[in-house]
């Protein structure tokens, strides 16, 4: 089921040993693979088999001719919008296609009996910005890890480790495939209870990624850049009781060396205090259903869990999807049906994935005590995962939908949704049905916007 590629150094890594040791960088021969039989982001170009998953083919870099956008901010119209479904799986059938779902998959049809998955053609159309590439093709030969699996070196943004050689380096990938400088928004969550009931909160936010500032051109690195790589401000709009809490967060690049660091203005009081620890496995969005180090699929520092490469797999995920975001396809309350999203509304594709299990560390807290993640190997984002509780069953099960982004030209982590299998809950959060989508064209966004001064100078306009 899994193809598996694990070297010594990264056995080493699995069992947490050397605390010094760098993850060796490829050669200039196997890293000039990158656009000839890899992708440029390190994905085979080549289909299966079977033909069921396409030769990649990067046609498309950004909008695809003879589609009509209004531009940043508005819904983005569908590539693949005349596609039907090639088949349902369900209840009745799912044991036909076991070996391309995943146990979490497979236990939404035990849980669930009217949960569907409608299966569409894959598509592998579309290409990257130029200067991403560049980046990563850069790092194959240069980018290594540093301080046990906690940070790189010689990192100069874009894609970490292209062409990864174990558990740790799929997992950075994860962190570094943002394809843009800076992006704002506001989005929606919503806890959906078995009862009928909902729980709900909004957000609108802002994000910078100074390794790929455009004043930081190949090839600079973390001596210039810096010791944090992510800063985030965030201001609730919902619930009432947090509306106007605004809280400024910079994320560093090795969470070993540094701390991650957090500030937060409560309107109540009027005043900005350092945040309580925001990471692991707090509880977070409406009705608890997620922890912090859920978001987006694996963020926060690696320590808490051991980890292991299980190599690829071909799987059924959650793909395309542009017409959840979109109100010309019906209102949001035909989405969010009891249990899970309605079937309608979610498209899923065959594609190659990485898979990456964690172990809980010995001496370690954590509510979960198991973890594994799915990466889709074109674009390096989580896909989906699996949370087990301390009885080793599982709990929680993710979905996260990765579409293309026009102006980004990449795809990007958008909508996600985590399961809670024993209540029968369900969060979803990154919504953008009632509101405008994600501008990845804002200019770039510099530090101190992201600092205590800052939080008061936003709670006083």
């Amino acid at each position: 089921m899994f193809n598996i590629r694990i070297t010594l150094c990264s056995a080493l890594l699995l069992l947490g040993l050397g605390a010094g040791l760098v993850n060796a960088k490829v050669s200039e021969e196997e890293a000039d693979r990158l656009g000839v039989d890899l992708t440029p982001y390190g994905g085979e170009v080549a289909g299966n088999e079977d033909g069921s998953i396409p030769q990649w083919s990067g046609k498309w870099t950004g909008l695809p001719p003879g589609l009509d956008y209004d531009g940043p901010g508005s819904k983005q119209p569908d590539p693949y919008g005349d596609d039907k479904p090639l088949f349902s799986i369900t209840a009745a059938n799912y044991q036909e296609y076991k070996d391309r779902l995943i146990e979490g998959q497979i236990a939404m049809f035990e849980r669930y009996p009217n949960f569907r998955m409608d299966i569409y053609p894959s598509h592998r159309d579309f290409n990257y910005r130029d200067w991403s590439i560049e980046k990563t093709r850069w790092n194959a030969s240069h980018t290594e890890m540093s301080n046990g699996i906690e940070s790189v070196v010689n990192y100069t943004g874009g894609i970490a480790f292209p062409i990864p050689d174990g558990p740790s380096e799929v997992l950075w990938n994860a962190r570094t495939n943002q394809c843009y400088a800076s992006v704002y928004g506001q989005y929606d969550g919503y806890g959906v209870f078995t009862n009928g009931e909902r729980a709900h909160d909004a957000v609108t936010f802002g994000q910078s990624f100074p390794f790929n500032d455009p004043d930081n051109p190949i090839p600079t690195t973390e001596e210039v850049v810096g010791e944090y790589s992510i800063w985030t401000v965030t201001s609730s709009l919902a619930p009432p009781r947090r509306k106007g809490q605004i809280t400024a967060v910079q994320d560093p690049l090795d969470y070993k060396a540094n701390n991650r660091n957090a500030w937060q203005y409560d309107p109540g009081t009027r005043r900005v205090r350092k945040a309580p620890s925001i990471g692991y496995d707090n509880p977070t969005g409406p009705g608890g259903l997620q922890t912090i180090d859920d978001h987006k699929g694996f963020n926060g520092a690696f320590d808490r869990f051991t980890y292991k490469l299980l190599g690829k797999r071909e799987v059924y995920i959650p793909y395309h999807n542009y017409t959840l975001n979109n109100p010309a396809y019906g209102d949001l309350d035909d989405r969010l049906t009891k249990n899970f999203l309605n079937p309608e509304y979610v498209r899923y594709e065959l594609h190659r994935v990485w898979a990456v299990e964690g172990d809980l560390a010995p001496g370690k807290r954590h509510a979960y005590s198991k973890r594994r993640w799915y990466l889709d190997e074109d674009s390096w984002n989580p896909v989906m995962s699996e949370n087990f509780d301390s009885r080793g069953n599982l709990w929680r099960v993710g979905m996260f939908f990765s579409d293309y982004q026009y102006d980004a030209q990449c795809y990007i982590k958008t909508t996600q949704v985590f399961h809670d299998l024993p209540s029968g809950h369900y969060v979803i959060s990154f919504l953008t049905f009632d509101r405008k989508e994600f501008d990845y064209t804002v200019p770039f966004m510099k530090k101190n916007e992201f600092t205590p001064a800052a939080l008061r100078k936003r709670a006083t306009r």
